[in-house]
């Protein structure tokens, strides 16, 4: 949350210098032109009356010259009067953007702060699940309630599998603060975006073999760079196949294509499976899990960091429902290197 919390003071920080620089702009094109109407009436009119009334009276006659200095005091007061008038003008408007931001700081403090609490009741409710199946598991064994050999060995397969499975969240959660964190950076450089692909669609090959689906990859090897982080970028690739092998039912088929179109390159990962339904405005949010069909699946993390990665680097995800002839897909854009 610290990330969001810098974004925000970032961006309320730009959009009050731009209102700044621009109401200033204003006051003093306005300030300008009351200086264009006031100053032939003071310098033109009244400063030389005053100074007739001192040359005909002298200082002499009292009451002349009294009139004179009040015509003169009047003259420089219409002079000084549109730059007070600016001065004060500006500083009302200052003051009403910066408790405009202000305000809007709170509430977006009050929202992050809500955010935060909901995530960190997530992430608990997210690991105490496995690890009360793995303490009720082993508590089992341990007490010798589980004689039969077979059912000794089915009890040790849950317990790893609940294991794995808190591993991987564990996992999500490191790199979901990693990314949220100020000091991460990017390993920026010059990849070959087909290769990196195929590379991660071949890992991915057993991952969808064992959930009973086929992976179809179409990618040209055909040299294409584009300026990324590669591990990075190979997570986001990573996250979006896993993502599919892990929501769609057994014989789904899951399509991996590289389009290239002028000056960028698509990364589109989708499948034959069932269309999202319910917000799919939420997926790429932290803990999110799209529609009913799909809750209590995965740490609910996987999308957000691919998002994440992808703004990091400039890079932009979408869903589109359907996709050709498929019924959705996940689109990564990267501008292409040059």
């Amino acid at each position: 949350m610290v990330q969001g919390e810098s974004d925000a003071r970032r961006g309320g920080g730009g959009r009050l210098d731009a209102f700044l620089v621009r109401r200033f702009l204003l006051v003093a094109v306005l300030v300008a032109a009351m200086e264009a109407l006031l100053q032939p009436l003071a310098l033109g009119t009244l400063v030389p009356l005053a100074l007739e009334r001192f040359a005909l009276s002298g200082l002499a006659y009292i009451p002349g010259a009294l009139y004179g200095l009040g015509v003169l005091a009047f003259g420089m007061a219409l002079l000084v009067l549109p730059l007070a008038v600016g001065a004060m003008l500006f500083a009302r408007m200052v003051e009403r953007r910066v408790a405009q931001v202000q305000e809007e700081r709170d509430r977006e403090r009050e929202r992050l702060y809500a955010r935060r609490n909901l995530l960190v009741t997530d992430m608990a409710h997210d690991l105490r699940t496995p690890v009360m199946s793995i303490l009720s598991l082993a508590q089992a064994l341990g007490d010798g309630l589980v004689d039969d050999a077979a059912d000794q060995r089915r009890y040790l397969a849950a317990i790893r599998a609940k294991a794995e499975r808190l591993g991987r969240l564990t996992d999500a959660l490191f790199d979901f603060t990693r990314l949220e964190s100020d000091a991460f950076r990017l390993e920026r450089k010059p990849c070959d975006l087909p290769q990196l692909v195929l590379r991660e669609a071949a890992v991915a090959y057993s991952d969808a073999e064992a959930a009973g689906m086929s992976l179809e990859v179409d990618v040209s090897e055909q040299p294409l760079e584009v300026l990324a982080d590669d591990v990075q970028l190979g997570r986001v690739v990573s996250n979006l196949i896993a993502n599919a092998v892990r929501h769609c039912p057994r014989g789904t088929a899951v399509h991996v294509r590289l389009v290239r179109r002028a000056g960028v390159a698509e990364v589109v990962v989708g499948d034959t499976g069932l269309p999202m339904e319910g917000d799919v405005d939420r997926l790429f949010e932290p803990f999110s899990r799209g529609d009913e069909a799909r809750r209590g699946e995965g740490s609910g993390l996987g999308l957000y960091i691919v998002r994440r990665i992808a703004e990091l680097h400039g890079f932009s995800i979408r869903l589109e429902q359907p996709y050709g002839s498929l019924t959705k897909a996940f689109v990564l854009t990267c501008p292409v290197w040059d």
